[in-house]
């Protein structure tokens, strides 16, 4: 009912706790808890978020407590956590989280270092790449976080699609080879034969202007 509420716009002023814990939500619609000031609680774990761009914390000045614990968030970028720092009162939870400690995690990974806001952020460590699992976040230096060179992803599907489309192609080259293959076998075959008797009649007209008594037999004739 609430979220309903939310979605259709509608203002709950005197909302003070919001528990949306598994609901299985991916994302959350831009602006929606712009309706609640008066929000203290907000419980927001074990559901699939992956990103937190869209969502603005800026007007939840009472929030005290954010759970953001069992979700599929990679990294908190600089607008979420300068967001989260203004709130004056507010502790959050972020453990069981798939890290991706890469090079854009480099200023989540100061932000982690300087702030108070995080509860028991000595437990989050990374989940990706492979060579980084299991490292604890507050651990890591610039040094360790880095990017290996890759393809933006809308390229990347742009190659894969361009793949596909030449396998097709192919596919369909040699299918109609293949269907064709007793006519285009007499097609060869004629072009053996065209190409003999050409090198033969060549071979020949080579002979005789090689062959002097050939030569004079000839020119003798037309006289």
């Amino acid at each position: 009912m609430v979220v309903a509420a939310l979605l259709a716009g509608r203002a709950l002023q005197g909302l003070r706790r919001l528990e949306l814990a598994s609901n299985h939500f991916l994302y959350l619609p831009r602006d929606v808890l712009a309706q609640l000031p008066s929000l203290r609680y907000l419980d927001l774990s074990n559901n699939s978020l992956v990103s937190l761009t869209y969502v603005s914390f800026r007007n939840l000045t009472h929030l005290e407590s954010l759970h953001l614990e069992d979700n599929a968030l990679k990294v908190l970028h600089n607008g979420t956590l300068a967001e989260l720092q203004g709130l004056p009162h507010i502790r959050v939870f972020l453990d069981n989280n798939p890290w991706v400690c890469d090079c854009h995690m480099a200023d989540m990974v100061t932000w982690l270092k300087e702030t108070e806001v995080v509860q028991g952020k000595d437990r989050l460590t990374c989940a990706y790449p492979e060579k980084m699992r299991n490292r604890v976040l507050l651990e890591l230096n610039s040094a360790d976080l880095d990017c290996d060179p890759i393809l933006p992803p809308s390229l990347q599907t742009s190659y894969v699609f361009l793949g596909i489309v030449l396998a097709l192609i192919g596919a369909i080259f040699l299918l109609v080879l293949y269907s064709n293959r007793k006519g285009i076998k007499k097609w060869m075959h004629n072009i053996r034969d065209a190409c003999r008797d050409h090198m033969e009649g060549y071979h020949y007209r080579y002979e005789i202007n090689a062959d002097p008594r050939l030569t004079n037999l000839s020119s003798n004739s037309d006289v």
